[in-house]
Formats: structure tokens, sequence, C-alpha cells
């Protein structure tokens, strides 16, 4: 039975549906982790529940609940880290279930331009507002797109090795990038695009690797390097590879900061339009800390850099992204339209029950569109057998 076979009969079981996929031999992290060992029943199982709570929730939905089993299918139809997307979208959906006093919850919320809340994508010309979630709280009703979040360098540099790996001639290798630290986004993202359009780095690096050579390090447009460890196999002996990554949280945060501006065409002019970031160990190494203080430090510093830093950043958006050239819009002008980021740390691959997610709501005290204080929340702790977000609205710390 293949990865996608047993994803079909667990899908099938809990929608009582028949399932097709197109591609039988898809294999991901995700899948793979809900066919085969014995250390992975916390996640198949909390994935599992995961999806019979949605249907239950959305039972009487038939339009939700068809959504939730087309976002259920993409996990099991891409490769690499793509299945962290639609995973990360029912992560999401199934936190906010959890609190029944939560009003008229719809997955997704999207529609024409012209009939939809004011917003980015229709100043930039787009002809559909797209939104993953939207609810009310007890007086407001919020907006919000789901992403992961998933390090842009490390993304990268792992298309970068599937490109090696299709010109390798050797096939028992394992190959990492060592000694990430300066890892700022801007610089980073222009390095590794460059490499994909007409750089030596993926030509180099194959050689290295049918040379046998255990080291290879390349000099970046910007004048940075990037070193690649490689590991070979022998015969009888697995093959391991360790890499190094120094990591200060407030440097982490500073080289995150402009990441959260790729979804610039997902905010509102007048009404609350928050980013939701799912963080899971598996499609972000960087955050598996079992250190809360050095995760919720990063979280917030982070948060502030984009709701204090940002805000006041007059440069022109179309210098990050070319797509907006010529449409005179400036990073302060897409940072004050992010009402607030919420991080869920999805913990499913160890925990469940009440510890199944961490919280962290974050709200911008400069936000133009519609503020929202801490206070707009209250109505999560209308249920407080759930565990609570921790929320942060900077309402005395915007300086």
């Amino acid at each position: 039975m293949t990865q996608i076979e047993n994803y079909k009969i667990i899908l099938q079981e809990i929608f009582e549906i028949e399932i097709i996929f197109t591609n039988p031999d898809i294999e991901n992290n995700c899948i793979g982790a809900l066919f085969k060992d014995e250390e992975s029943i916390p996640f198949r199982s909390n994935f599992i529940e995961r999806l019979k709570r949605l249907r239950e929730h959305f039972k009487d939905n038939e339009n939700i609940l068809i959504e939730i089993i087309n976002t259920a299918k993409k996990i099991g139809q891409t490769t690499g880290y793509k299945w962290a997307g639609p995973y990360s979208e029912l992560v999401a959906l199934d936190y906010w279930i959890q609190f029944p006093d939560l009003l008229h919850i719809k997955f997704p919320d999207k529609g024409d331009v012209n009939t939809f809340a004011d917003s980015i994508a229709k100043q930039i010309g787009q002809k559909e507002v797209d939104l993953d979630i939207s609810l009310e709280l007890s007086s407001k009703k919020i907006y919000t797109d789901v992403k992961c979040l998933i390090p842009t360098h490390m993304e990268l540099v792992d298309q970068i090795i599937d490109k090696v790996k299709s010109k390798t001639k050797k096939k028992d290798y394992l190959i990492g990038i060592d000694n990430l630290f300066d890892v700022d986004y801007l610089r980073t993202k222009s390095d590794f695009i460059t490499e994909f359009k007409a750089g030596t780095l993926i030509n180099k690096l194959a050689e290295s690797i049918d040379k046998s050579e255990r080291l290879y390090t390349h000099t970046l447009l910007s004048g940075e390097q990037a070193t690649f460890r490689i590991s070979h196999s022998k015969t009888g002996i697995g093959t391991l590879l360790s890499t190094m990554r120094e990591i200060d949280v407030y440097k982490l945060a500073s080289d995150y900061k402009y990441k959260i501006l790729d979804y610039y065409n997902k905010l509102l002019i007048n009404e609350p339009s928050l980013i939701t970031l799912v963080i899971n160990p598996w499609f972000n190494p960087e955050l598996n800390i079992p250190n809360k203080e050095f995760i919720s430090t990063f979280l917030r510093s982070l948060s502030r850099r984009v709701f204090i830093e940002l805000t006041k950043d007059n440069t022109d958006m179309e210098t990050i992204f070319p797509d907006l050239i010529g449409k005179n819009i400036k990073i302060s002008d897409i940072a004050k339209k992010i009402t607030g980021i919420i991080f869920i740390k999805d913990n499913s691959i160890m925990e469940s029950g009440t510890d199944l997610y961490d919280t962290y709501i974050y709200l911008n005290p400069n936000a133009t569109n519609k503020k929202l204080r801490g206070s707009d929340f209250s109505i999560l702790e209308w249920t407080p057998e759930i565990k609570q977000p921790y929320i942060d609205d900077f309402y005395y710390d915007n300086y």
C-alpha cells in the first residue's frame, strides 16, 4: 500500500464519500507519518481527530464541508513543504471551532473586489479577495488568511537541493546547508532566486557530490558565502548528516520581518485583517525548540518589528515585489493594514488534548483599518476549559 492509498482510506472513512487522487505516487512528511511507524501515532491520532471535529462542526454546512475535504485532499497532492499550506488552514480552522461562542465562522471568505470589503487586492488590480477564515467576536468581525511559517532561506535552499538531486549521478547521499546565522530575508531571497535564474551554484554543487566531496562553499551575489555539507553512504552503515545553525532570538525576528509583507494582497483597507501563521517542527525546524520563552520572545519581537518598525518604513514596496511597480504603495502602507498576527504553534506531533495548540495573538497599535484590543477577544474566555491564547496589543509598548 502506498502513502496515498492509505491516506485515501483515512479520508473516506472520516467523510464517508469517495476520494479520488490523480497522482498515486505522491509522498510527503505528512501523509508518510499517517502511514508508517509507531513514533507517528500521536500525530496520526491528532490528525484524524482534527478532521472528525471539523466534519462534525460543519456537518450542516455542505459548502464548507466540501471545502474542508478539498483542502484535506491537497495535503495528499503535493510534495516537499507544499502540504504545509492546506494543513495549516485546517489547523487554524480547528482551533477556532473549539470556542462554541464564536459565531458565523466562514471557510473560506471570498468575493469580487467590487462587492467585498475594500482591499489591497482591489488597489493592485486583482479581481477577487480570497481569505481563508472570517469569524465574529463579541462585537467585531475579523478576517484572516492562514499561512505556514516556513523560513524563506530553508524553502529556497530545499528547492536548490531538489534541482541538484536531479543533476547528480550519485543518489546515495545527504546534503544540507551549514551555519545559517545571517539569513536576512531580502538578501537571501535575492541571492537564491539569482542562483535559480542564472547562477552556477546548482551545477557546482552537483559536481562536488559526484566527486564525493564532503564540503562545498559558494559565494553568492551579495558576497555572502553558503556552505553545504555532504554525507556519502558507506556499505552497511546508515548515512547521517549534521549541520550547524546559530540562532539569536532578536536576530531571527529581524530576519523574518519582511517575510510578513509577502501576504500584502490578503489585507483589507477598513476592516480588521489579521495574518495567521502556523508553526510546526516538520516545516519549521528552526522553531522546534523546547524553550517556550525563546518562542514567545521571538514571536513578540517579530510582531513588534512589523507593528512599530515597518509602519514607519516609507520604502516603496516595488523594491521588494516587482509586481507592485507603479502602484505607489509603501511598506508602511501595508504594515498599517496588518491589524494583527496570530501564531498557532501546532504541537500535534507529540501532544494532544488541551496542549494541542499554543496560540499567540499580537495586535498592531498603529493599524489604520480597525484597531483591536485584547478585550475584543474576551469572548474566548467564555470557554475557560479551552487553553487560552496569549494576547498582547502593545498598548503601552508603542514607541
